[in-house]
């Protein structure tokens, strides 16, 4: 008996092959970090290094983990900006460590847009932010500087 796996968007399927059948089991997807599901207000403002800070937006953080998070709001964000997130402290440690991320001040935390999407049956702008590890401060000073003016 040979067994095989591979991955298809975040899916695994496992071929068992014996001498008479072939069978396919689909297993929940695997991730480094466990995703907690929530639904916490968030506000936001994406940072660039040539612009000046833009207003806070109010989104939902949909999920969490020690990797990032999927927020849901009204107002876009742009492809790899990076965002000034606004979040309750005490909500998020409870799930994530947040001394091994890139906090601001004690209720603000950088992250960059890895993923966007317009979801076309609620018409709320989705995307999935990576939070930025905290050992890369001096990379993002310039934009800490900005994020520290608003």
């Amino acid at each position: 008996m040979m067994q095989r796996t591979a991955s298809l968007k975040h899916k695994k399927w496992f071929l068992t092959k014996s001498v008479s059948e072939r069978r396919y089991f689909w297993s929940a997807e695997r991730r480094r970090y466990i995703r907690y599901p929530c639904a916490w207000t968030v506000r936001f403002s994406e940072l660039t290094e040539k612009t000046s800070p833009e207003s806070f937006h109010t989104g939902k953080c949909r999920d969490v983990s020690q990797s990032g998070m999927k927020i849901a709001a009204l107002q876009p964000v742009s492809r790899k900006a990076i965002v000034l997130i606004e979040i309750d402290p005490r909500l998020f440690s409870k799930h994530i460590k947040l001394e091994h991320i890139l906090r601001i001040t004690e209720n603000r935390i950088l992250a960059e847009v890895t993923w966007r999407h317009l979801n076309l049956d609620t018409g709320v702008f989705e995307a999935g932010l990576s939070f930025i590890e905290a050992r890369k401060r001096g990379k993002y000073e310039l934009l800490i500087a900005k994020a520290n003016a608003i």
